[in-house]
């Protein structure tokens, strides 16, 4: 009793301990994703508002770059020197409005060597040029030979506006100056489009454009700032969390970080911040701290359960201990039967391998005997077609042994010469029944399909006389050339031809055609005026061992073994009925050109 007690205690005491290290050490991963993820994407977010400042800040260079450049070459013109030194207040104003129009300016002022206007661009509202106001500095340096330039605060809430000047030279040197203010309205009003705040900086800190109605005219150094941002894990703002810049906007005491990026514009003086809220990193960073608490939390919850089945296995362990050798036993009983099942399983599939090698050897064997079966039903023909050429040569060579004893050899030659020819007919006759009986190759090659048909009418030609069919045969005039194999066409030719045969048998005037036409592929009908194929066996006509022939009378192989031949050559055989009656038997099949059969 006393050391189950100890042994509860020191698991309590283990228990405390791995929870304690569990939440340790799920502070620190959680702090540590938070510290990366921020790192990951306020590197992001820099990267993709950096390309942004560069456009923003690459339009307001843009803008007053143009300004910068003309005001230079409105003062080198000679009519404006004419003007300011005759005082013509008419031209001076026309060729002011002209500028200002051209160039959307907001003013154009041409002044004197005193500073005094000479001409000023009427306003676009109709009503009259307000006098300019004072441009002191610009003046000044433009007198001097330099191009003047001077900030104009706005009134009232306008816009800032931007000063150039440049010197008028004359005959006696510099005798006035020509005046562009630029109004900083358009460029606040293209950075409206912008979702960040922009604000452009001069050499004194003052706030000369920005997005922000309320910045204007403000004083503003980002890097002065030193208050805490509590929701970036107490960093400060103003200072860098290595690469990022976190600053607080103009006039705001406690208001949510900023990330402060800086452009400078060199021949303005001036500098352009874009200021990028924080927001969306503190967001994406508290959604992977929430999922590492959560990985944490699951992490823990599998380690204790880990724990948990460790102590009930040991728990367990005691009482499985005398089940264990029964166990044991169990394991060899069961063991020793999955040995017999599996060698019986062994055997079985070594059996059913063995019934499928006989399967298609007794698929070959049956393609065989349906090749046999039609010489079978030719032999008859095939007999009266060998027994009259014998016949023939007998009396032949009897006449030529009497013109022989008679002294006659010259026509005894003629009588020689015919045995030849009957011979040769029966040689023909022999080497295509011995070519359509033997196994048919599987290699595709360039064939002669008039040949085909030629031998396969010569097949069955014997048997189609004995019927009296007549075969009419259409083909073209040029030899036709197929991929494919010249027995297993033949094959496929005798077939057809057979059943064609068989479908007329006991029609009043039978009659069979065998059309072969040439076009974007090599087509062959066999055509027949028999009964034709009956709608409801249309779709069996293909099937293995399916036939409409009595009992006896066919094994129903004849044309699956044609149907599957010429699939096998990438072709296609269709059944179909004529609509003057019988059947058509379309056979398709690729056209090897020339050009391949001469390189084959």
């Amino acid at each position: 009793m006393t050391q189950r007690f100890m042994r509860r205690r020191r698991g309590a005491r283990q228990r405390i301990v791995v929870v304690a290290g569990l939440v340790l050490v799920a502070g620190l991963v959680v702090w540590l994703t938070g510290v990366a993820s921020l790192r990951v994407f306020l590197g992001d977010l820099k990267t993709r508002k950096e390309a942004a400042l560069a456009v923003q800040a690459g339009a307001l260079e843009s803008l007053l770059d143009k300004y910068r450049l003309m005001t230079p070459l409105l003062a080198r013109r000679p009519d404006i020197a004419r003007m300011i030194e005759a005082g013509d207040r008419v031209e001076g104003d026309r060729i002011a409005a002209v500028a200002a129009a051209m160039s959307s300016a907001r003013e154009v002022w041409f002044l004197d060597a005193a500073g005094a206007p000479v001409a000023v661009s009427p306003p676009p509202d109709g009503f009259p040029a307000p006098a300019p106001p004072d441009i002191t500095d610009a003046f000044r340096a433009a007198m001097a030979g330099q191009l003047g330039r001077e900030v104009l605060p706005g009134r009232a809430g306008d816009a800032d506006s931007y000063v150039f000047a440049s010197g008028v030279r004359g005959d006696r040197g510099l005798i006035g100056a020509v005046a562009v203010r630029v109004s900083l309205e358009d460029i606040e009003r293209a950075w409206a489009l912008s979702l960040d705040a922009l604000v452009a900086i001069d050499s004194a800190g003052r706030i000369v454009a920005s997005n922000v109605h309320d910045w204007r005219g403000l004083t503003y150094r980002p890097t002065d700032d030193r208050r805490t941002a509590s929701l970036l894990f107490g960093l400060e703002p103003g200072t860098f969390i290595r690469q990022f810049l976190l600053v607080r906007g103009p006039g705001d005491q406690g208001g949510r970080p900023l990330m402060a990026l800086g452009a400078d514009l060199p021949i303005l003086g001036w500098r352009v911040y874009l200021l990028a809220d924080t927001a969306e990193a503190e967001t994406q960073t508290a959604n992977a701290m929430l999922i590492a608490f959560l990985v944490c939390i699951i992490a823990g919850g599998f380690l204790w359960s880990v724990i948990e089945r460790q102590d009930a296995m040991v728990r367990r362990l005691r009482s499985d201990r005398a089940a264990a050798l029964w166990l044991e036993r169990r394991v060899h009983s069961r063991t020793r039967e999955l040995t017999r099942a599996n060698a019986l399983l062994a055997d079985e599939v070594q059996e059913r391998l063995q019934a499928e090698d006989d399967l298609r050897r007794t698929q070959a064997d049956l393609v065989q005997a349906a090749k046999l079966a039609t010489l079978g039903q030719m032999s008859a023909a095939l007999s009266h077609e060998f027994n009259q050429p014998l016949a023939v040569i007998s009396t032949h060579a009897e006449n030529a042994g009497l013109l022989i004893a008679r002294g006659q050899a010259d026509k005894a030659h003629d009588n020689l010469n015919r045995i030849t020819a009957m011979v040769q007919r029966m040689a023909e006759i022999a080497r295509t029944l011995k070519g359509f009986t033997r196994r048919a190759g599987t290699d595709v090659q360039p064939v002669s399909l008039c040949q085909v048909v030629e031998e396969a009418l010569l097949l069955v030609m014997p048997q189609a006389k004995r019927n009296g069919v007549p075969l009419k045969v259409v083909k073209p005039e040029q030899d036709v050339i197929v991929a494919g194999g010249r027995i297993r066409l033949e094959q496929v030719v005798v077939n057809l031809l057979t059943n064609a045969l068989d479908a007329v048998a006991g029609q009043p005037d039978p009659m069979i055609e065998i059309r072969l036409t040439l076009a974007d592929e090599v087509i062959l009908e066999v055509l027949d005026n028999g009964p034709g194929i009956p709608e409801a066996v249309m779709d069996q006509i293909f099937d293995p061992f399916f036939t409409t022939k009595p009992v006896g009378e066919g094994l129903g192989l004849g044309l699956s073994i044609a149907y599957k031949i010429v699939h096998d050559f990438s072709g296609s055989l269709v059944a179909s009925n004529r609509p003057e009656g019988g059947a058509s038997f379309r056979m398709s099949l690729p056209l090897v050109e020339a050009a391949s059969r001469a390189a084959e």
